[in-house]
């Protein structure tokens, strides 16, 4: 780029200012950067076009980070369920969860090995306030070729004559034999394996027989007496 300098003290000719001209004019299509106003103020130029990126170039995240997530972005249609739709889930995978408790023990067989007035120790006793007295009543069942959704706190003991139910939620211990007790959890059997239980109820005290009733499926092919006494759980000891 050349400049033409003018003497102070002598006015340019009108040949010196064309070529002044001609030069700024030249000077300004070379450098398409920026320009300035004659108050100073600098206009930047538009960038060039972005050429297309190397199809193998990995593209940076605009926050300045350098690591890039391998993860796959969530899809814009995801969005979160309403309350209504997360009662509705809820709602069938009970309903589910139900079904497959229910037919737990539609090909299991079941034997009770004794059934008894019980007078051991037990997390449970006979409600004072009840209009029907009630005494406790143990017995011991075997379960076997049920599925691993069977939940014996489902067994409901009815009365055998009039079938009014009188409530689950048994106490229960597991056995390994007559009068022995399984201590340790990871020793009772697995589904479909044979599995023992002590059930223990509160029971009317005028209803002589009584049967079970799992998820409105009878599980003895007739009613039962219990024995005037039997075996039970031992009393925890007292801390001294």
């Amino acid at each position: 780029m050349t400049f033409t300098f003018l003497h102070p003290m002598k006015s340019p000719t009108p040949a010196t200012l064309f070529l002044l001209a001609i030069s700024l004019f030249l000077s300004s299509c070379g450098d398409r950067d920026s320009s300035t106003e004659g108050d100073g103020t600098t206009i930047v130029s538009p960038p060039p076009p972005a050429q297309a990126a190397p199809t193998n170039a990995v593209t940076l995240p605009p926050t300045g980070q350098i690591t890039t997530s391998a993860s796959t972005p969530s899809s814009p249609s995801t969005r979160q369920l309403t309350p209504e739709e997360q009662s509705r889930v809820i709602n069938q995978m009970m309903t589910q969860m139900a079904d497959r408790q229910a037919k737990a023990l539609n090909n299991a067989s079941v034997k009770v090995n004794g059934a008894w007035y019980y007078d051991g120790y037990s997390t449970l006793s006979p409600n004072p306030a009840s209009e029907i007295p009630a005494r406790m009543v143990a017995i011991d069942l075997t379960v076997q070729g049920h599925t691993p959704d069977f939940d014996p706190d489902d067994i409901e003991i009815v009365d055998g004559l009039t079938m009014v139910s009188y409530a689950s939620d048994p106490h229960i211990t597991f056995l390994k034999g007559t009068e022995e007790i399984i201590e340790k959890p990871q020793e009772i059997p697995m589904a479909p394996h044979a599995t023992r239980m002590l059930l223990i109820y509160a029971f009317p005290k005028s209803s002589p027989k009584f049967t079970l009733v799992y998820w409105g499926q009878k599980l003895l092919k007739t009613p039962m007496t219990f024995e005037a006494s039997g075996w039970g759980l031992p009393f925890p000891e007292k801390a001294e």
